[in-house]
Protein backbone atom coordinates (compact mmCIF):
# COMPACT_ATOMS: atom_id res chain seq x y z
CA UNK A 1 0.00 0.00 0.00
CA UNK A 2 3.12 2.38 0.75
CA UNK A 3 4.73 1.84 -2.81
CA UNK A 4 1.37 2.38 -4.24
CA UNK A 5 0.88 5.53 -2.81
CA UNK A 6 4.24 6.79 -3.46
CA UNK A 7 3.86 5.64 -6.74
CA UNK A 8 0.60 7.83 -6.99
CA UNK A 9 2.38 10.73 -5.90
CA UNK A 10 5.18 10.55 -8.66
CA UNK A 11 2.59 10.14 -11.42
CA UNK A 12 0.62 13.04 -10.04
CA UNK A 13 3.78 15.23 -9.64
CA UNK A 14 4.22 14.05 -13.47
CA UNK A 15 0.62 15.22 -14.69
CA UNK A 16 -0.31 18.47 -13.22
CA UNK A 17 2.22 20.79 -13.01
CA UNK A 18 3.47 22.34 -10.21
CA UNK A 19 4.30 26.13 -9.34
CA UNK A 20 7.93 25.54 -9.54
CA UNK A 21 7.69 23.68 -12.77
CA UNK A 22 5.28 26.00 -13.96
CA UNK A 23 6.23 27.78 -17.30
CA UNK A 24 7.90 31.18 -17.28
CA UNK A 25 5.40 32.36 -20.03
CA UNK A 26 3.17 34.48 -17.14
CA UNK A 27 4.62 36.96 -14.95
CA UNK A 28 1.97 36.93 -11.73
CA UNK A 29 0.27 40.51 -11.26
CA UNK A 30 1.67 43.83 -9.18
CA UNK A 31 -0.05 42.91 -5.89
CA UNK A 32 1.51 46.12 -4.40
CA UNK A 33 1.42 48.85 -6.74
CA UNK A 34 3.27 51.34 -4.85
CA UNK A 35 6.36 49.23 -5.17
CA UNK A 36 5.79 46.83 -8.40
CA UNK A 37 5.87 47.43 -12.32
CA UNK A 38 4.78 45.47 -14.72
CA UNK A 39 4.29 46.70 -18.55
CA UNK A 40 3.33 44.30 -21.40
CA UNK A 41 4.60 45.09 -24.66
CA UNK A 42 3.97 44.55 -28.03
CA UNK A 43 7.48 42.95 -29.56
CA UNK A 44 6.69 43.67 -32.92
CA UNK A 45 7.05 47.37 -32.35
CA UNK A 46 10.01 46.97 -30.39
CA UNK A 47 11.96 45.14 -33.40
CA UNK A 48 14.15 43.33 -30.29
CA UNK A 49 15.39 40.24 -30.02
CA UNK A 50 15.32 38.38 -26.51
CA UNK A 51 19.28 38.72 -26.77
CA UNK A 52 18.71 42.30 -27.08
CA UNK A 53 17.07 42.24 -23.63
CA UNK A 54 19.50 40.29 -21.77
CA UNK A 55 22.33 42.57 -22.82
CA UNK A 56 20.15 45.53 -22.03
CA UNK A 57 20.06 44.42 -18.44
CA UNK A 58 23.39 43.10 -17.84
CA UNK A 59 24.19 47.29 -18.30
CA UNK A 60 21.83 47.98 -15.21
CA UNK A 61 23.83 49.17 -12.64
CA UNK A 62 24.63 46.75 -9.93
CA UNK A 63 22.33 43.81 -11.63
CA UNK A 64 23.01 40.38 -11.70
CA UNK A 65 21.00 37.53 -13.76
CA UNK A 66 20.19 34.73 -11.44
CA UNK A 67 17.91 33.19 -14.26
CA UNK A 68 18.30 32.61 -18.10
CA UNK A 69 15.94 30.49 -20.34
CA UNK A 70 15.33 30.77 -23.64
CA UNK A 71 12.14 33.45 -23.07
CA UNK A 72 12.79 34.15 -19.68
CA UNK A 73 14.87 36.08 -17.61
CA UNK A 74 15.20 36.84 -13.53
CA UNK A 75 17.72 39.32 -11.84
CA UNK A 76 18.29 40.77 -9.04
CA UNK A 77 19.14 44.78 -8.52
CA UNK A 78 20.52 45.55 -5.41
CA UNK A 79 20.15 49.61 -4.60
CA UNK A 80 23.48 51.81 -4.16
CA UNK A 81 23.12 52.22 -0.56
CA UNK A 82 20.42 50.59 1.62
CA UNK A 83 21.84 47.38 -0.32
CA UNK A 84 17.89 46.34 -1.08
CA UNK A 85 17.19 43.86 -3.39
CA UNK A 86 14.63 44.35 -6.14
CA UNK A 87 13.65 41.11 -8.62
CA UNK A 88 13.64 41.96 -12.55
CA UNK A 89 12.05 39.27 -14.48
CA UNK A 90 11.12 39.71 -18.25
CA UNK A 91 9.40 36.75 -20.46
CA UNK A 92 8.61 36.80 -24.02
CA UNK A 93 5.52 34.90 -25.54
CA UNK A 94 6.33 34.37 -28.70
CA UNK A 95 3.17 33.06 -29.99
CA UNK A 96 1.34 36.60 -29.57
CA UNK A 97 4.47 38.55 -29.60
CA UNK A 98 4.44 39.98 -26.56
CA UNK A 99 7.55 40.99 -24.13
CA UNK A 100 6.35 41.32 -20.12
CA UNK A 101 8.68 43.51 -17.79
CA UNK A 102 8.17 43.17 -13.93
CA UNK A 103 9.98 44.91 -11.41
CA UNK A 104 9.53 44.96 -7.63
CA UNK A 105 10.77 45.42 -4.51
CA UNK A 106 11.54 42.81 -2.10
CA UNK A 107 10.93 45.26 1.12
CA UNK A 108 8.87 48.33 1.85
CA UNK A 109 6.26 49.97 1.22
CA UNK A 110 7.34 52.09 -1.49
CA UNK A 111 10.84 52.51 -3.95
CA UNK A 112 10.65 56.30 -4.58
CA UNK A 113 9.58 55.20 -8.24
CA UNK A 114 12.93 53.17 -8.88
CA UNK A 115 11.18 50.38 -10.13
CA UNK A 116 9.39 52.63 -12.80
CA UNK A 117 12.15 53.99 -14.22
CA UNK A 118 14.10 50.71 -14.64
CA UNK A 119 11.14 49.50 -17.10
CA UNK A 120 11.01 52.93 -18.81
CA UNK A 121 14.58 52.26 -18.81
CA UNK A 122 14.36 49.00 -20.55
CA UNK A 123 11.53 50.22 -22.54
CA UNK A 124 13.94 53.25 -24.23
CA UNK A 125 16.73 51.21 -24.75
CA UNK A 126 14.24 48.59 -26.56
CA UNK A 127 12.64 51.39 -28.88
CA UNK A 128 16.57 52.38 -30.23
CA UNK A 129 17.64 49.54 -31.04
Amino acid sequence: MKNLFILFLLLYGLIAPSSLMASHIELKPCIQVSHCVREELNSERIDSSFENVKSIVENIPRTKIVESDGDYLHAEVTSRIMKYVDDLEISFLPENNNLIIRSESRVGDGDFGVNRKRVDLIINKLSEK
